[in-house]
């Protein structure tokens, strides 16, 4: 009886160990997976970062070519193009999508919008609907009241 006493003690114990050699494991795959995911996101930082970049000496460049153009009498600028292509630039290289749906919609005949009105006129998820605004008042081109969550638009880019 005291052998068949001691097996099972050690039954036991061989038991706890396998499960906390398993809890283990399975914690160091965490682990892993979350060092990669981390790895991820800090590449997609670091590309974001040079996009940015490479968006920000693309737009000094217009600007130093606006400024020197804008002296000559003889050249004829087509605003329209001009704003196509800093929308082309803003929503394919800086994701800016939401920020032009967002202004394009605050250009219309409301003056005050509410966020649940924008988040429903542009198809844009609630949250991502509030970081768009916060984006839009941070740089001076909206206000937002956050009790009564309207937006309003500072200065008509255009008519």
């Amino acid at each position: 009886m005291t052998n068949n006493t001691i097996q099972n003690a050690f039954n036991s114990i061989e038991n706890y160990v396998q499960e906390l050699e398993a809890k283990i494991a399975k914690q160091d795959q965490e682990r892993i997976d979350l060092k990669k995911t981390a790895e991820e996101f800090d590449k997609e930082k670091e590309s974001s970062a040079q996009k940015l970049k490479e968006m920000e000496e693309e737009m000094m460049n217009l600007s130093s070519v606006y400024e020197d153009l804008k002296g000559r009498a003889d050249v004829e600028i087509d605003l329209q193009e001009v704003m196509k292509l800093y929308v082309i630039l803003t929503e394919q290289v800086l994701d800016g999508n939401a920020h032009i749906r967002m202004l394009t919609l605050l250009h219309g005949k409301k003056k005050l919008m509410t966020k649940d009105e924008l988040s429903k006129a542009s198809g844009i998820q609630p949250a991502a609907t509030l970081r768009t605004i916060f984006d839009l008042r941070n740089n001076g081109l909206v206000t937002y009241n956050d009790e009564n969550q309207k937006v309003k638009l500072i200065r008509r880019l255009f008519d």
